[in-house]
Protein backbone atom coordinates (compact mmCIF):
# COMPACT_ATOMS: atom_id res chain seq x y z
CA UNK A 1 0.00 0.00 0.00
CA UNK A 2 1.26 3.44 -0.88
CA UNK A 3 1.93 6.08 1.40
CA UNK A 4 -0.74 8.46 0.13
CA UNK A 5 -3.57 5.73 0.64
CA UNK A 6 -2.23 5.42 4.37
CA UNK A 7 -2.87 8.49 5.15
CA UNK A 8 -6.44 8.86 4.64
CA UNK A 9 -7.40 5.60 6.24
CA UNK A 10 -5.37 6.75 9.64
CA UNK A 11 -6.94 10.11 9.55
CA UNK A 12 -10.07 8.72 9.07
CA UNK A 13 -9.83 6.10 11.82
CA UNK A 14 -8.22 8.87 14.07
CA UNK A 15 -11.31 11.06 13.24
CA UNK A 16 -13.76 7.89 14.25
CA UNK A 17 -12.25 7.02 17.40
CA UNK A 18 -12.17 10.87 18.94
CA UNK A 19 -16.15 11.00 18.05
CA UNK A 20 -15.58 14.60 17.17
CA UNK A 21 -17.60 15.46 14.36
CA UNK A 22 -15.80 17.73 11.60
CA UNK A 23 -17.15 20.68 12.39
CA UNK A 24 -16.34 20.00 15.96
CA UNK A 25 -12.92 19.57 15.02
CA UNK A 26 -12.33 22.29 12.22
CA UNK A 27 -14.01 24.71 15.08
CA UNK A 28 -10.87 23.25 17.86
CA UNK A 29 -8.57 24.19 14.69
CA UNK A 30 -9.95 27.31 14.26
CA UNK A 31 -9.69 27.87 18.44
CA UNK A 32 -6.06 27.40 17.53
CA UNK A 33 -5.92 30.11 14.48
CA UNK A 34 -5.83 26.91 11.87
CA UNK A 35 -8.30 28.43 9.49
CA UNK A 36 -9.53 24.73 7.65
CA UNK A 37 -12.51 23.84 6.24
CA UNK A 38 -14.45 20.78 7.00
CA UNK A 39 -14.65 20.22 2.85
CA UNK A 40 -11.25 20.03 2.96
CA UNK A 41 -10.78 18.05 5.92
CA UNK A 42 -13.31 15.44 4.54
CA UNK A 43 -11.53 14.98 1.48
CA UNK A 44 -8.06 14.61 3.40
CA UNK A 45 -9.81 11.69 5.11
CA UNK A 46 -11.22 10.05 2.22
CA UNK A 47 -8.09 10.27 0.41
CA UNK A 48 -9.13 12.59 -2.28
CA UNK A 49 -6.31 15.45 -1.54
CA UNK A 50 -3.78 15.70 1.18
CA UNK A 51 -2.02 18.40 3.01
CA UNK A 52 0.95 19.75 1.17
CA UNK A 53 1.36 23.51 1.96
CA UNK A 54 3.19 24.76 4.51
CA UNK A 55 -0.16 26.37 6.72
CA UNK A 56 -2.18 23.12 5.76
CA UNK A 57 0.84 20.99 7.38
CA UNK A 58 1.06 23.15 10.58
CA UNK A 59 -2.45 22.88 10.67
CA UNK A 60 -1.54 18.82 10.63
CA UNK A 61 0.25 19.15 13.94
CA UNK A 62 -2.83 21.03 15.74
CA UNK A 63 -4.99 18.35 14.14
CA UNK A 64 -2.63 15.56 15.95
CA UNK A 65 -3.10 16.76 18.95
CA UNK A 66 -7.02 17.66 18.78
CA UNK A 67 -7.32 13.71 17.70
CA UNK A 68 -5.28 12.52 20.58
CA UNK A 69 -2.47 10.58 18.34
CA UNK A 70 0.95 10.59 18.44
CA UNK A 71 3.07 14.13 17.20
CA UNK A 72 3.61 13.58 13.81
CA UNK A 73 2.50 10.40 13.18
CA UNK A 74 -0.05 11.34 10.48
CA UNK A 75 2.46 13.44 9.41
CA UNK A 76 5.15 11.22 8.78
CA UNK A 77 2.69 9.33 6.66
CA UNK A 78 2.67 11.43 3.86
CA UNK A 79 6.47 10.79 3.38
CA UNK A 80 8.43 12.84 1.23
CA UNK A 81 6.25 13.63 -1.57
CA UNK A 82 4.57 15.68 0.60
CA UNK A 83 5.48 18.93 -1.81
CA UNK A 84 4.75 17.28 -5.26
CA UNK A 85 4.08 19.51 -7.83
CA UNK A 86 4.89 22.88 -6.01
CA UNK A 87 6.03 25.30 -8.15
CA UNK A 88 4.28 23.90 -11.47
CA UNK A 89 1.24 25.26 -12.99
CA UNK A 90 -2.08 23.42 -12.45
CA UNK A 91 -4.28 21.87 -14.79
CA UNK A 92 -6.64 24.79 -16.10
CA UNK A 93 -10.02 23.92 -16.58
CA UNK A 94 -11.67 24.39 -20.29
CA UNK A 95 -14.29 26.78 -20.11
CA UNK A 96 -16.19 24.11 -21.58
CA UNK A 97 -16.25 21.79 -18.72
CA UNK A 98 -16.49 25.15 -16.08
CA UNK A 99 -19.11 26.84 -17.40
CA UNK A 100 -20.98 24.15 -19.14
CA UNK A 101 -23.49 25.23 -21.49
CA UNK A 102 -22.03 28.89 -21.54
CA UNK A 103 -18.08 27.18 -22.16
CA UNK A 104 -18.44 28.63 -25.94
CA UNK A 105 -19.60 32.03 -24.64
CA UNK A 106 -17.00 32.38 -22.10
CA UNK A 107 -14.73 31.61 -24.47
CA UNK A 108 -15.66 33.66 -27.77
CA UNK A 109 -15.97 36.87 -24.97
CA UNK A 110 -12.43 36.00 -23.61
CA UNK A 111 -10.98 36.10 -27.52
CA UNK A 112 -12.47 39.54 -27.84
CA UNK A 113 -10.25 40.74 -25.23
CA UNK A 114 -7.35 38.61 -25.11
CA UNK A 115 -5.68 35.44 -25.41
CA UNK A 116 -5.73 34.11 -21.59
CA UNK A 117 -2.45 34.09 -20.93
CA UNK A 118 -1.00 31.80 -18.08
CA UNK A 119 0.65 35.10 -16.67
CA UNK A 120 -0.39 34.67 -13.13
CA UNK A 121 -2.44 32.50 -10.76
CA UNK A 122 -5.12 33.45 -8.36
CA UNK A 123 -4.26 32.88 -4.55
CA UNK A 124 -7.22 34.38 -2.87
CA UNK A 125 -10.47 36.65 -3.84
CA UNK A 126 -12.77 38.34 -1.76
CA UNK A 127 -16.19 39.70 -2.99
CA UNK A 128 -18.60 41.55 -1.31
CA UNK A 129 -22.09 42.85 -3.00
CA UNK A 130 -24.32 44.79 -2.36
CA UNK A 131 -28.51 44.35 -3.06
CA UNK A 132 -30.91 47.33 -3.03
CA UNK A 133 -34.46 47.30 -2.01
CA UNK A 134 -35.94 45.21 -4.98
CA UNK A 135 -33.43 42.53 -4.82
CA UNK A 136 -31.17 43.47 -7.36
CA UNK A 137 -27.70 43.78 -7.41
CA UNK A 138 -25.97 47.21 -7.22
CA UNK A 139 -22.42 47.41 -6.66
CA UNK A 140 -19.31 44.27 -6.19
CA UNK A 141 -16.21 44.98 -4.66
CA UNK A 142 -13.41 42.90 -5.69
CA UNK A 143 -10.34 42.38 -4.20
CA UNK A 144 -7.69 40.07 -5.53
CA UNK A 145 -4.19 38.80 -4.36
CA UNK A 146 -2.43 37.63 -7.32
CA UNK A 147 1.03 35.93 -8.15
CA UNK A 148 3.13 36.04 -11.17
CA UNK A 149 3.78 32.38 -12.89
CA UNK A 150 5.83 34.23 -15.79
CA UNK A 151 7.84 37.10 -16.24
CA UNK A 152 6.43 40.11 -16.96
CA UNK A 153 3.58 39.36 -16.03
CA UNK A 154 0.97 41.86 -17.18
CA UNK A 155 -2.75 41.79 -16.98
CA UNK A 156 -5.61 39.79 -15.98
CA UNK A 157 -8.85 38.79 -17.24
CA UNK A 158 -12.16 38.54 -15.27
CA UNK A 159 -15.19 36.90 -16.50
CA UNK A 160 -18.79 37.79 -14.86
CA UNK A 161 -22.09 36.45 -16.10
CA UNK A 162 -25.69 37.27 -15.33
CA UNK A 163 -27.98 34.94 -14.32
CA UNK A 164 -31.14 37.29 -13.61
CA UNK A 165 -31.62 37.71 -17.77
CA UNK A 166 -30.60 41.73 -17.16
CA UNK A 167 -30.34 43.74 -20.43
CA UNK A 168 -27.23 45.50 -19.44
CA UNK A 169 -24.68 43.74 -18.22
CA UNK A 170 -22.58 45.82 -15.17
CA UNK A 171 -19.14 48.52 -15.98
CA UNK A 172 -15.90 47.06 -14.89
CA UNK A 173 -14.40 50.18 -12.53
CA UNK A 174 -10.53 49.38 -11.76
CA UNK A 175 -9.87 51.03 -7.75
CA UNK A 176 -6.41 50.28 -7.32
CA UNK A 177 -3.45 48.66 -9.03
CA UNK A 178 -4.92 48.03 -12.02
CA UNK A 179 -6.19 49.76 -15.52
CA UNK A 180 -9.23 48.74 -17.33
CA UNK A 181 -8.49 47.60 -21.08
CA UNK A 182 -10.71 45.82 -23.37
CA UNK A 183 -14.21 44.60 -22.77
CA UNK A 184 -15.91 41.16 -24.65
CA UNK A 185 -19.33 41.30 -24.24
CA UNK A 186 -22.18 38.31 -25.18
CA UNK A 187 -25.65 40.21 -24.48
CA UNK A 188 -27.23 36.67 -25.86
CA UNK A 189 -25.57 34.37 -23.25
CA UNK A 190 -25.38 37.84 -20.91
CA UNK A 191 -21.60 37.09 -20.39
CA UNK A 192 -18.78 39.69 -20.20
CA UNK A 193 -14.98 39.17 -20.26
CA UNK A 194 -12.68 42.36 -19.01
CA UNK A 195 -9.15 42.82 -19.34
CA UNK A 196 -7.08 44.50 -16.56
CA UNK A 197 -3.51 45.32 -16.70
CA UNK A 198 -1.25 45.25 -13.75
CA UNK A 199 0.16 49.35 -12.93
CA UNK A 200 3.34 47.44 -13.85
CA UNK A 201 4.70 44.48 -14.39
CA UNK A 202 5.49 41.37 -12.15
CA UNK A 203 8.48 39.37 -11.80
CA UNK A 204 7.78 35.67 -11.48
CA UNK A 205 7.37 34.86 -8.09
CA UNK A 206 6.24 38.27 -7.55
CA UNK A 207 2.57 38.94 -5.57
CA UNK A 208 0.48 41.96 -5.89
CA UNK A 209 -3.38 42.82 -4.41
CA UNK A 210 -5.43 44.67 -7.27
CA UNK A 211 -8.88 45.98 -6.30
CA UNK A 212 -11.80 46.46 -9.03
CA UNK A 213 -15.92 46.71 -8.12
CA UNK A 214 -19.20 46.11 -10.70
CA UNK A 215 -21.33 48.74 -10.91
CA UNK A 216 -24.92 47.46 -11.94
CA UNK A 217 -27.16 49.52 -13.75
CA UNK A 218 -30.46 50.49 -11.28
CA UNK A 219 -33.59 48.84 -11.77
CA UNK A 220 -32.24 45.11 -12.83
CA UNK A 221 -33.79 42.38 -12.12
CA UNK A 222 -33.81 40.59 -8.59
CA UNK A 223 -31.09 38.19 -8.06
CA UNK A 224 -30.85 34.64 -6.92
CA UNK A 225 -27.28 33.92 -6.18
CA UNK A 226 -23.86 35.44 -6.24
CA UNK A 227 -21.15 33.21 -7.91
CA UNK A 228 -17.40 32.86 -9.31
CA UNK A 229 -16.00 30.01 -11.10
CA UNK A 230 -11.94 29.27 -11.16
CA UNK A 231 -10.49 27.48 -13.63
CA UNK A 232 -7.67 26.22 -11.20
CA UNK A 233 -7.36 25.60 -7.54
CA UNK A 234 -7.63 28.41 -5.20
CA UNK A 235 -6.31 29.13 -1.59
CA UNK A 236 -8.86 31.28 -0.56
CA UNK A 237 -12.61 32.69 -1.74
CA UNK A 238 -14.52 34.76 0.43
CA UNK A 239 -17.58 35.93 -0.36
CA UNK A 240 -19.95 38.31 0.97
CA UNK A 241 -23.60 39.47 0.09
CA UNK A 242 -25.08 42.55 1.88
CA UNK A 243 -29.11 42.91 1.85
CA UNK A 244 -30.96 45.87 2.01
CA UNK A 245 -33.42 45.86 5.13
CA UNK A 246 -36.28 45.95 2.78
CA UNK A 247 -35.36 43.01 1.08
CA UNK A 248 -34.05 40.17 2.86
CA UNK A 249 -34.27 36.45 1.39
CA UNK A 250 -35.60 34.08 3.86
CA UNK A 251 -32.67 31.16 3.56
CA UNK A 252 -29.35 30.94 2.30
CA UNK A 253 -27.15 28.23 1.36
CA UNK A 254 -23.37 28.23 0.26
CA UNK A 255 -23.03 25.65 -2.46
CA UNK A 256 -19.35 24.18 -4.08
CA UNK A 257 -19.33 22.12 -7.13
CA UNK A 258 -15.62 21.24 -7.52
CA UNK A 259 -14.77 19.89 -11.41
CA UNK A 260 -12.77 17.44 -9.86
CA UNK A 261 -11.07 16.15 -6.41
CA UNK A 262 -14.74 15.94 -4.80
CA UNK A 263 -18.61 15.63 -4.85
CA UNK A 264 -21.07 18.63 -4.71
CA UNK A 265 -21.71 20.21 -1.38
CA UNK A 266 -24.31 22.45 0.38
CA UNK A 267 -24.25 23.85 3.87
CA UNK A 268 -27.29 25.82 5.19
CA UNK A 269 -25.96 29.99 5.63
CA UNK A 270 -27.35 32.74 8.53
CA UNK A 271 -27.71 36.23 7.85
CA UNK A 272 -26.15 38.57 10.99
CA UNK A 273 -27.85 41.90 12.49
CA UNK A 274 -26.41 43.95 9.20
CA UNK A 275 -28.14 41.94 6.79
CA UNK A 276 -25.16 40.09 5.50
CA UNK A 277 -24.31 36.52 4.60
CA UNK A 278 -20.80 35.19 4.08
CA UNK A 279 -18.67 32.34 2.92
CA UNK A 280 -15.44 31.16 3.37
CA UNK A 281 -13.51 28.47 1.17
CA UNK A 282 -9.98 27.32 1.65
CA UNK A 283 -7.98 24.89 -0.61
CA UNK A 284 -10.59 24.37 -2.91
CA UNK A 285 -10.38 22.46 -6.54
CA UNK A 286 -11.06 24.60 -9.74
CA UNK A 287 -14.99 25.01 -9.86
CA UNK A 288 -17.92 27.01 -9.24
CA UNK A 289 -18.74 28.34 -5.58
CA UNK A 290 -21.88 30.43 -4.60
CA UNK A 291 -24.19 31.89 -2.18
CA UNK A 292 -27.95 31.36 -3.24
CA UNK A 293 -30.96 32.24 -1.42
CA UNK A 294 -34.58 32.11 -1.47
CA UNK A 295 -37.25 34.63 -1.50
CA UNK A 296 -40.69 34.66 0.26
CA UNK A 297 -42.44 35.85 -2.66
Amino acid sequence: MTQRRDFAPALHGAITASGLTLDRIVHRLAERGFALSTATLSYWSRGRSRPERPESLAALSALEEILGVEAGSLRELLGDRVRRGRGKAARLVPFGELWGHFGHAVDQVIAQVTSPADQRRVLSYHERYEMDATGAETYCRVIAVLEAVTEKAKHMVTVYRDDTGCAQLPTVVPVAGVRLGRVGVDHTSHVMAAELWFEQNLRKGERTVVEYGLEFVPGGNRSVMCERRFAAPIRQYVLEVTFHPEAVPRYFRATSEPTEDGPDSSVELSVDSQHTVRAVWLDEPAGAYRIDWEWDR
